[in-house]
């Protein structure tokens, strides 16, 4: 019995001393792990850019559309309206039968002669008082009213033929030659093509956060092919928002450009920069390497490179654009340019943790 008590005693010793060897060679092994540098992906703060960019599907349009009528009615008997073709200004466009209205300026001439040399008739018998005061004054009223007459008969006459108002391009021919049109009724739509209109919808949202800030540049392209960019410039927008898709038109104009066959109607893009920045205090660090949240606050860890160590450091985040956040730091001097954050695995930091740059497979 005292033989199986000793065996005990001496089993319980032994896996003691094991137990105790076991715990004192785990304990070092787990302060060398704790002390091995981590590798981490570090970004660098950013100042925030002093624009934004903005890119807009648009549609080109004319300067201006105008509908071509004549201001007296007549037959059609001439009409040089080919759709799709450009047009000078002063060009004859079309005309219409002039002969009737030839033939009111030659009664009109005619009726003048007429009240011409019945007052010149009146004055004279009106010098010898051979008639009233009143006579003279029908006299004169007559001849005024001849004279009237022949001006208005001429300007239908020069009513009759149209030329062009502006260098333009034919949009649309509304009427065949030798047909009746009345005055008033469109025979053709001209669009003035002087310059190319760029119209974009602007979101009420986002015309609002950036009010007040200029337009840096602008430049056009093509739809369908995006390789080459021209540069714009901003035209006009509206005050009031469209009601069903709330947003604001705003128009951008360039020259016209042969290597651009751009024509009203066509699908373009316009790219726009704006100046400055709604944040223009502030510093750029990735999304990723913000901790905490709304609630707790946010913080970033900074690397310090003389100790190899990160530090958390509060921030206020300001914006959170895509990839990035415009971040301040909530004290003195704890956030600043150049500095260098720890951009993946922020959530695994521990206080002075060693760590070491990510400097990627080379």
């Amino acid at each position: 019995m005292s033989i199986m008590r000793f065996s005990h005693i001496l089993f319980l010793s032994v896996l003691s001393a094991s137990t105790l060897t076991a715990c004192s060679q785990e304990e070092p092994a787990k302060q060398q792990s704790n002390a091995t540098p981590r590798y981490v992906k570090l970004a660098t703060v950013s100042n925030i850019p002093d624009f934004d960019e903005f890119t807009f599907p648009a549609v080109v349009s004319a300067v201006k559309t105008v509908d071509l009528s004549f201001e007296v009615s007549g037959r059609l008997i001439q009409t040089d309206l080919v759709t799709g073709s450009d047009i000078e200004k002063g060009r004859l466009l079309a005309t219409i039968d002039r002969k009737p209205f030839e033939r009111r300026v030659d009664e009109s001439k005619t009726r003048l002669d007429q009240a011409k040399r019945e007052l010149d008739r009146i004055e004279k018998m009106f010098a010898q008082k051979l008639v009233a005061q009143s006579a003279l004054d029908t006299a004169k009223t007559s001849y005024e009213l001849a004279v009237i007459d022949l001006k208005n008969a001429e300007q239908d006459l020069s009513y009759t033929q149209l030329y062009a108002p502006f260098d333009a391009k034919v949009s649309q021919r509304l009427v065949e030659n030798n047909s009746f049109v009345a005055a008033g009724t469109p025979i053709a739509r001209l669009q003035d093509v002087s310059k190319i209109y760029f119209n974009i919808n602007v979101p009420e949202r986002l015309l609002t956060a950036n009010i007040g800030r200029g337009i840096k540049q602008a430049s056009a392209t093509l739809a369908t092919n995006r390789n080459q960019w021209y540069p714009v410039n901003y035209v006009e927008h509206s005050t009031q928002p469209d009601p069903v898709s709330q947003t604001y038109e705003v128009v951008f104009a360039m020259e016209p450009r042969a290597e651009l066959p751009l024509t009203p109607g066509a699908r373009a893009v316009v790219k726009v920069s704006l100046q400055g920045s709604l944040y223009p205090e502030g510093f750029v660090v990735p999304v990723k390497s913000l901790v905490g949240d709304e609630d707790s606050g946010f913080a970033v860890w900074v690397y310090n490179d003389e100790t190899s160590s990160v530090a958390k450091t509060p921030v206020d985040v300001k914006h959170i654009e895509n990839e990035l956040a415009i971040i301040k730091s909530k004290g003195q001097g704890d956030i600043s340019l150049d500095l260098q954050v720890v951009a993946a695995g922020a959530t695994q930091m521990r206080a002075d943790m060693k760590v070491l740059p990510y400097q990627g497979e080379k």
